[in-house]
């Protein structure tokens, strides 16, 4: 394994802390702007991390949590023209989600950053979620796995439904597309079909990375397994047992006390609360049985620039570049198109 690190940051709205707006460094009124987003990326872009991640939650009753937050596939679609390297990963959640749509969703956003584009697949299927796409909440966990497969693999069909040639731009003959390379895909699943073919070509990246949790999707469909446990021992055995190409661990941050108010509940991440050099240490380990890791801030102002000047400098990096891709970053392979010929 390369011992480099690809090490990512989660910058959905102030932090992963209930109370993180209440420590941020900005006013409440700008989380929501284009000048905050830009600022955020920027500096992750300069800090050297190779992607970000940008969560999908529903809304929850008043009092909760911050309700207000970017739509994650539109805020990245905006950094891909705000950043030049930057690997960009919305959250996407396939319960109820409609394959057609997210298809050309991430085939777009890829197009758009030359090759950034990423899904991290969620797994929310709360009835929340189902009342705000007006459909009727599942709680069969067989039926909700089924359709997170169909989903996914219908959205995977549906970038090779477009050879990378059947793009022909030939001034001389005026033919622009060669429609015996664009497919009908033909897709049958257990609650939906779809006959295709996609909206858009192929994306550049071929096939946009897949990042899931392990047991929400077969392994065929998964190109980088996210891990999770409370203890580094925890972690390490999770990863020891991943299937996926790639493995990804994910571990939450506080730099320091936790805002005033409310509790930040434990729950099934390893977290940091010690200092940067113990946790410069502890990316190391890390680095020695995963891929990469996904760090989630508790207040993204105060342990974002620690991170920056006291955390990555101490790394050796695998950094992304102008011009590459997330698959080139995470060390994956171009796929061939299915319908190749």
């Amino acid at each position: 394994m390369d011992e480099r690190s690809v090490i990512g940051i989660e910058i959905d709205g102030d932090g992963a802390h209930p109370a993180a707006w209440r420590a941020a460094a900005h006013a409440p009124n700008t989380l929501l702007t284009a000048g905050r987003l830009r600022e955020v990326g920027d500096r992750a872009e300069r800090a050297g991390f190779g992607f970000v991640t940008l969560a999908d939650v529903t809304a929850t009753a008043p009092g909760t949590g911050v309700a207000g937050r970017f739509d994650p596939l539109t805020a990245a679609a905006f950094l891909s023209a705000t950043t030049s390297a930057l690997g960009l990963v919305p959250v996407v959640h396939p319960a109820h989600a409609e394959p057609f749509h997210v298809s050309n969703q991430l085939s777009s956003l890829d197009h758009g950053s030359r090759g950034r584009a990423g899904w991290l697949v969620g797994t929310e299927a709360t009835p929340a979620r189902a009342a705000a796409h007006g459909v009727r909440h599942q709680t069969d966990p067989q039926l909700l796995a089924a359709e997170a497969e169909d989903v996914v693999d219908a959205t995977r069909r549906l970038w090779d439904s477009w050879q990378d040639d059947a793009i022909v731009a030939d001034e001389s003959t005026c033919r622009f597309l060669d429609a015996d390379r664009v497919h009908h895909i033909d897709f049958r699943g257990r609650t939906f079909g779809i006959r295709g073919p996609a909206l858009m070509p192929r994306p550049p990246q071929g096939q946009v990375p897949v990042l899931a949790p392990p047991g929400v999707l077969p392994d065929r469909l998964v190109d980088v397994e996210i891990v999770a446990a409370p203890t580094e021992e925890g972690l390490r055995a999770a990863a020891a047992r991943a299937r996926a190409p790639k493995v990804l661990a994910e571990v939450e941050v506080a730099l320091g006390p936790d805002p005033a108010g409310v509790p930040w509940p434990v729950g099934e991440r390893l977290r940091h609360t010690g200092s940067t050099a113990d946790l410069v240490a502890l990316l190391g380990r890390l680095a020695t049985v995963v891929d990469a890791v996904r760090l989630v801030p508790a207040v993204l102002d105060r342990d974002l620039p620690l991170l920056a000047e006291q955390v990555l400098p101490a790394l050796d990096l695998r950094r992304p570049a102008p011009g590459g891709t997330l698959r080139e970053l995470f060390d994956l392979p171009r796929p061939a198109g299915r319908y190749a010929s």
